[in-house]
């Protein structure tokens, strides 16, 4: 017997306010966290108190040499590629299949995005790095999409061989590796995101990671000025004469988002771990569905920012996504999203008319938009879910499963009743 769906009156299989994810938590430790950095200082112009104690801390779980703050991830993005110096007539080869902001700081720089398509997980693919190789290319980037980590031994290898800067955007894999090394450790440099709903939440703020003087110094020469430049810059280094006014922008902190992010940086590790369980719970559990995708990661360990599986609508009798998913709503999982404002990036006009809008930057040219059926796939068949972090938020998860199961069962017995 099919149970009768909540859009035709049936039962729901939760409230829709008992299905909510809420993150970051406001717990009584972030709270005194916050309130204790307020009795300290609310603006901190060089490197210490908070800032010191958070980049020390991440930077060490990461052992990578240099940590720097900023006021987003987005910025820190901007301060990779300014700290390698990028300028008109270099490339960057890049995900198309991204949120916008791992690649639009690029622009900033005059430099060219060079596309490339994804694996069916929605991770750049090492062989098109490969393919898109020119005497132009500088640096590639990557993202570790949903948590994910990318296939980081070959991205790796192919760096290396022909001498290119390897970037990573760890905005949504904080804790996560590849093999049994940390995601943000493979290459020059490295950011990760500090903003809204990132496992390591301030509310804002981002963190570049790295090993290069080099890199770091013109980071800090990007976002920062005159106490902390003249604080860790040297006076032989070559842009030393400009420590006091930076490059011109202010991208520092808030300390007091920084104090959140330290306080919920202490519990990553307990996060992921919880995370891992739910999430392995959730594929065993409907890996038997015939339409969705599970998501996977054979070599590595996904921090599980999100779990995002792909719906086949071949395999769903008729059913489409969008109603599979309303669904889904009616049954109180109002959490099921189908991601829109992650796409392939390279149809925005941003990357593929970037000289009308900084024409002092990009001359007039017709950018080749090219097709990448593997990004544009995933995009139009991905199905989020958030993966909760607490022993009790077991309840929640049952239940999404639940509701889940019950609607593959009318898709498999009773489409028709949702054409």
């Amino acid at each position: 017997m099919i149970e009768k769906l909540a859009i035709f009156g049936g039962p729901r299989i939760i409230s829709p306010e008992e299905a909510k994810f809420d993150w970051p938590k406001i717990t009584s430790e972030v709270e005194s966290a916050i309130i204790g950095q307020l009795h300290k200082s609310v603006s901190i112009y060089n490197r210490s108190g908070i800032f010191e104690e958070f980049e020390n801390r991440f930077s060490s779980y990461h052992d990578r040499k240099k940590g720097l703050l900023f006021n987003s991830g987005t910025s820190a993005i901007y301060a990779m590629y300014e700290g390698l110096g990028l300028g008109p007539g270099d490339e960057v080869i890049c995900p198309t299949y991204t949120f916008f902001a791992t690649v639009s700081p690029l622009m900033s720089t005059g430099a060219r995005p060079i596309f490339c398509d994804c694996r069916e997980d929605g991770n750049i693919n090492p062989d098109e790095i490969t393919r898109n190789i020119t005497p132009k290319t500088k640096a590639v980037v990557v993202t570790h999409m949903w948590g994910i980590p990318c296939e980081m031994d070959a991205i790796q290898s192919i760096c290396s061989q022909h001498g290119l800067a390897l970037l990573e955007d760890c905005s949504h894999a904080h804790g996560a590796s590849f093999g049994s090394q940390k995601v943000g450790t493979f290459g020059t440099a490295a950011a990760w995101s500090l903003q809204g709903q990132k496992i390591v939440s301030g509310g804002e703020g981002g963190i570049l990671l790295t090993d290069s003087n080099e890199v770091f110094y013109r980071a800090l020469l990007l976002g920062h000025y005159n106490k902390r430049c003249k604080q860790e810059i040297p006076t032989n280094y070559h842009l030393a004469e400009f420590s006091q006014t930076g490059f011109g922008q202010k991208f520092r902190a808030h300390p007091l988002a920084i104090a959140m992010a330290n306080q919920q940086f202490s519990h990553l590790d307990k996060w992921i771990a919880q995370k891992t369980t739910y999430a392995q719970r959730i594929i065993k559990d409907l890996s038997d569905c015939s339409f969705l995708r599970m998501p996977e990661c054979k070599n590595g360990q996904p921090s599980w920012y999100a779990f995002v599986m792909s719906f086949d609508d071949q395999a769903a009798n008729g059913v489409t996504a969008d109603k599979f998913v309303n669904t889904l709503h009616a049954e109180g999982l109002v959490e099921v999203d189908l991601p829109r404002s992650t796409c392939p990036i390279h149809n925005l006009p941003l990357f593929y008319s970037p000289e009308k809008a900084m024409p002092r930057l990009y001359k007039s040219q017709s950018y080749d938009r090219k097709k990448f059926p593997k990004a544009e796939r995933f995009y139009q068949t991905a199905i989020k879910i958030p993966v909760w972090a607490f022993p009790e938020d077991e309840g929640v998860v049952r239940a999404y499963i639940k509701g889940f199961k019950k609607v593959i069962d009318v898709v498999n017995r009773r489409p028709e009743l949702l054409r």
